[in-house]
């Protein structure tokens, strides 16, 4: 029996002083997040050091920039006048050609034969005049001895003038032909280059059709494509200056010369000419244009890239209140990107404080420290008598310089 009271006992004091020891334990796990979210508070309340600017309005240069083309002033499309078969093409894509020279030839062979045709009409119209005009004159001798009436004589004469215009009718028929077959040889009317094919040789191509496209290599001009809200915009411009990726460092100045009154149907954009003031030589056709305009210098406030954040599909920034120095979220609206950051169009005033970095760190109400500003106060600090610190506010002092030193 005292064994058994004394196993008894000793298991009731070591069930008490487990149940001590989880209970210490669950008491330090308690004070555990309770220090933390005291810790947590501290810190979020302690200002967090951020930069700033002071924003001012600042002379800005409106300018939109399009892309273009180099195309040449006056473009010819050279078809043959008459039907029929390329036999021959004589010139080559961005080959320089001459005036009346020969650029392309039909093939002959269904012409000849016409020309053959006719020219056998015209004799045969020939010989019919002269044996009309012998019969006349032989009329004529018969009349004047009174063996013919007046009557008979008179139709002699017409049927005479009548061989006589079926003679220049095959001849005009004759000529016809042959220019037909002048018109198998295409030939150049001015000096320029070949820019494109249409049709090779061996094509069946009826009359008028296209068959070689020749530059003159006078006056170019660039070809830009203009969006309808950017019409205005090219009217009302003060100037143009254009630049090409393979002419790096050259500047051309340019001019409206044409825009088109209606739009594309497909692309839904205006076509614009400009002509190039000045084009030399190495300018070549086909080269990629880049069309600046100036619209003239307006007034806008300008902020930097870091000072932006987007929130709910809207750009904001925030701004510093310096009585309370705390900050507050204000929607903007920007304009275009400049070298030194994005116009804003709407939302700030000259003199307003904006912060310029740590912008997605901020929260609304937040107190703040402007890292920029401390210089009066380090003035005002060296001008009050320096007094003995303990060596809790040496740390305090020590941590407070730790943290100004951060960015």
């Amino acid at each position: 029996m005292n064994k058994k009271a004394t196993l008894l006992l000793v298991l009731l004091m070591s069930t008490a002083i487990v149940t001590a020891c989880g209970k210490k334990d669950d008491a330090k796990d308690a004070a555990a997040p309770a220090a933390s979210k005291d810790a947590m508070a501290a810190k979020a309340e302690a200002p967090r050091p951020v930069r700033f600017m002071q924003v001012g309005m600042s002379s800005l240069a409106d300018i939109s920039y399009l892309p273009g083309e180099v195309r040449p002033r006056f473009e010819q499309r050279y078809g043959f006048r008459v039907p029929g078969k390329i036999a021959r093409r004589l010139v080559d894509v961005g080959q320089e050609v001459k005036a009346g020279q020969v650029l392309a030839v039909l093939d002959s062979q269904d012409v000849l034969p016409a020309i053959n045709a006719q020219a056998a009409q015209v004799e045969l119209a020939r010989t019919d005049l002269k044996l009309q005009q012998s019969e006349l004159k032989r009329q004529q001798e018969l009349r004047d001895k009174g063996f013919v009436s007046g009557a008979a004589l008179e139709r002699q004469v017409a049927t005479s003038e009548a061989s006589d215009a079926r003679v220049k009718a095959a001849q005009s028929q004759l000529a016809s032909a042959q220019n037909g077959l002048n018109f198998q040889t295409l030939r150049a009317d001015k000096a320029g280059v070949v820019i494109a094919v249409d049709a090779e040789a061996g094509s069946v191509v009826t009359a008028g059709q296209s068959v070689l496209r020749v530059a003159q290599t006078g006056e170019k001009e660039i070809v830009v494509n203009v969006s309808e809200r950017a019409v205005g915009q090219l009217k009302s411009a003060k100037g143009f200056a254009a630049h090409f990726d393979a002419l790096p460092g050259k500047l051309y100045a340019a001019k409206l010369r044409e825009l088109s009154p209606a739009a594309d149907a497909a692309s839904r954009t205006y076509t614009a000419r400009l002509s190039i003031v000045d084009a030399d030589d190495a300018l070549k056709l086909g080269m990629s244009a880049t069309v600046r305009l100036d619209l003239g210098a307006a007034e806008a406030i300008v902020v930097p890239n870091t000072a932006l954040y987007t929130r709910d599909n809207s750009t904001r920034v925030w701004l510093v209140d310096r009585a309370t120095e705390t900050v507050k979220a204000v929607e903007i609206k920007t304009g275009e990107s400049t070298n030194e950051g994005i116009a804003v169009l709407s939302g700030l005033k000259p003199g307003d404080l904006v912060v310029t970095a740590g912008a997605n760190l901020l929260q609304l109400g937040q107190k703040v420290r402007l890292l920029d500003a401390p210089a009066n106060a380090a003035a005002a600090t060296s001008a009050t008598p320096a007094t003995p610190a303990s060596p809790a506010a040496s740390a305090t002092a020590s941590a407070a310089s730790k943290e100004s030193s951060k960015p």
